[in-house]
């Protein structure tokens, strides 16, 4: 199983045929959703997270430490309230994914029509 998270060929042909002296590792998402004449929002909204299942250990080192270097490395002021980087773990696809921050907090609960919302701008 160690070998077999590539999501792409390049990760692929890196991590199976190459040695590496770089991290290397899988995101899983990120949304931005820019203000619309729609809705409230005056800042840019921008989540960037990883997502796993909910037997799934939620974090291998090389991906936590990675995440918290883009977290670390935005300036979030430029965004709304709502971005950040997040673990989000799925329970139930529909209607039960929690959100954590990469400490292990949990931020807030979500069903898969709530987490829309949040991804197009909405907040809940």
């Amino acid at each position: 199983m160690k070998n077999d998270w590539q999501n792409n060929r390049i990760s692929k042909k890196l991590n199976l045929e190459y040695p590496t002296y770089f991290s290397l590792c899988d995101i899983d998402g990120a949304v931005r959703c820019e203000p619309t004449q729609f809705n409230d929002i005056d800042k840019t909204r921008l989540i960037i997270y990883e997502s796993k299942n909910e037997k799934e250990k939620l974090m291998g080192s090389s991906q936590l430490t990675t995440l918290k270097t883009i977290q670390e490395s935005i300036d979030w002021s430029s965004f709304d309230a709502e971005s950040g980087v997040f673990v989000m773990k799925i329970i139930d696809l529909k209607t039960q994914i929690i959100w954590y921050d990469l400490q292990g907090t949990e931020v807030r609960r979500t069903n898969f029509n709530e987490l829309y919302n949040v991804f197009r701008g909405k907040t809940i």
